[in-house]
């Protein structure tokens, strides 16, 4: 019949919490003109109250704002008929860019992800323009709260943050007034062998690069993001691109020095790539967040959380900038040894790259993702894997804390909780995660009158002790698991870890 159509969908799953490669992405991209909301992900913000409760109608969806609102996004062609992420305004100029959010969900899912929630916030301001950061500081932190409400999330992705920080718009190359003249000569006529390749508009713009002040500015907002997601989703982990240098920055000279924050919440990804299809963005160069998040997600689906993604190939990349140096930077001190800049009290900053970040460089196998840490400045919360791990057993016990919110606080609730977490820590074990002949060499869970003193169980709290040996190059990791009466989970042991160093003045000397 002329006219009719039949379009099958499916409604939005939940998935499971204890999942640990669900990314959350959060930042500004284009909404495409009369693109319809499909029914599944309208529903699911009806049924989650955050759209009014009415009836679906598919006109309604065309033109209504979908503005900080969190949406399901289960493959590339989804987002992609949604927002036209081509469409980002440059400067001074009647053409257009790709923005950071659409090439972040396009490498996650292109490495490998299978799910991401996505919050946009709005149109994104012109490339080459200084962004209204007073005005747009408060959305972006709006927008990744919306991780507290989201259980499966386990990756958080801000793919604008490199750009947001910056002081000043960069110059644009070729320009007259800055172009070095020459005498005119005589040459020879002759064929040209080597053509001069036509340049874009867009990739004649230099990409976004920060000074001191700059760094200054990321590492202060980092470890705000980081404290609004630690205040109640401390199973997550924020991955990030490290920012582009100015050439005369310390970050130039030494990253490890530029990037402060050290917290085993963070994961930081670096340098930027140079992808095979043509992107139009400046210098035609890609933050690394995306394709690291894919990588995650695809090494998690496939080992389990616990191991490196270290090793992979991402998809499409033919060369990465800068490029990593092939010898380690060294301290001050000549005689000192690489070995001895990796003892626990040699300061971060002195340590290889492939040591603190997760470095992509390239390799005979071409590009690859040479190391998978954290910014944790502790030897047991260094891997990335084993961050990941822990995040994935509280997701876990937070499930076991629901299921016994309504139980009487006594010798019968801990014998339960130990029975629970013990099930738990045998599958992970039986899973390949923890090391060990048996299960008792595996891990071990405690939860007595030793772990809850009278004070927790007049708070209505139990505490669970829980050591654990993950496949790792460490001997064990043990974290105390406080529930709560409304079911909760918090980790109690963390606060260590979520403090972030001072972050000095970006006048202060920190290079000898």
């Amino acid at each position: 019949m002329r006219g009719l159509s039949f379009e099958t969908t499916r409604p939005v799953a939940r998935a499971h919490p204890a999942r640990a490669d669900i990314a959350l992405v959060v930042g500004w991209t284009t909404r495409r003109p009369g693109a319809v909301v499909p029914r599944p992900i309208a529903e699911w913000l009806r049924a989650n109250g955050h759209v009014p409760d009415r009836r679906y109608e598919a006109h309604d969806w065309t033109d209504r704002s979908l503005r900080g609102l969190p949406l399901p996004i289960d493959d590339w062609p989804t987002f992609d008929a949604l927002f036209d992420w081509h469409a980002r305004p440059v400067k001074d100029s009647a053409g257009t860019a790709d923005d950071w959010c659409g090439l972040a969900l396009r490498d996650f899912f292109a490495n490998g992800g299978r799910k991401a929630w996505f919050v946009p916030l709005g149109r994104p301001w012109p490339l080459g323009a200084v962004p209204d950061r007073d005005v747009r500081r408060a959305t972006l932190l709006a927008g990744i709260r919306q991780a507290w409400t989201l259980d499966e999330v386990a990756l958080v992705l801000v793919p604008d943050l490199p750009e947001f920080c910056i002081d000043a718009p960069p110059p644009l190359p070729g320009d007259p007034r800055m172009a070095p003249t020459a005498p005119e000569v005589f040459v020879e006529c002759g064929t040209e062998v080597f053509a001069t390749p036509a340049v874009d508009g867009v990739r004649r713009l230099r990409a976004p690069r920060l000074d001191d002040h700059g760094f200054f500015r990321w590492n202060t907002l980092v470890d705000e993001i980081r404290a609004t997601l630690a205040r109640q989703r401390r199973d997550v982990m924020l991955l990030l691109a490290a920012p582009l240098a100015t050439r005369d920055s310390q970050a130039a000279k030494a990253l490890g020095r530029a990037v402060r924050i050290e917290a085993s919440q963070v994961q930081c990804a670096t340098p930027w790539l140079k992808p095979l299809r043509s992107v139009r963005t400046p210098e035609g160069l890609v933050p690394p967040d995306g394709a690291l998040a894919g990588l995650v997600a695809a090494s998690v689906l496939a080992h389990g959380p616990v191991r490196p993604a270290s090793g992979q190939a991402p998809q499409g990349v033919m060369a990465v900038e800068p490029q990593p140096r092939d010898v380690e930077w060294r301290a001050p001190d000549r005689n000192r040894t690489s070995a001895d800049l990796r003892r626990p009290g040699a300061s971060r900053a002195d340590w290889p790259l492939a040591e603190v970040f997760a470095l992509f460089g390239p390799t005979a196998d071409g590009i690859r993702l040479l190391s998978d840490p954290s910014l944790s400045a502790l030897r047991e919360w260094r891997s990335a894997g084993v961050v990941r791990l822990l995040g994935q057993l509280l997701r876990t016990a937070r499930i076991v804390g629901a299921t016994l919110v309504f139980e009487p606080a006594g010798e019968a609730l801990w014998a339960r909780v130990r029975a629970r977490f013990t099930d738990l820590l045998t599958r992970y074990w039986q899973a390949g995660a923890l090391r060990g002949a048996t299960a008792d060499d595996a891990f071990t869970v405690r939860c007595d009158r030793g772990t809850t003193t009278q004070n927790d169980i007049d708070g209505g709290r139990v505490v669970v002790q829980v050591e654990f040996a993950p496949q790792a190059a460490i001997e064990s990791v043990r974290v105390s698991l406080a529930l709560a009466e409304d079911g909760s989970v918090h980790w109690q042991d963390a606060a260590a870890l979520d403090d972030a160093v001072r972050v000095p003045e970006p006048d202060e000397e920190t290079l000898p």
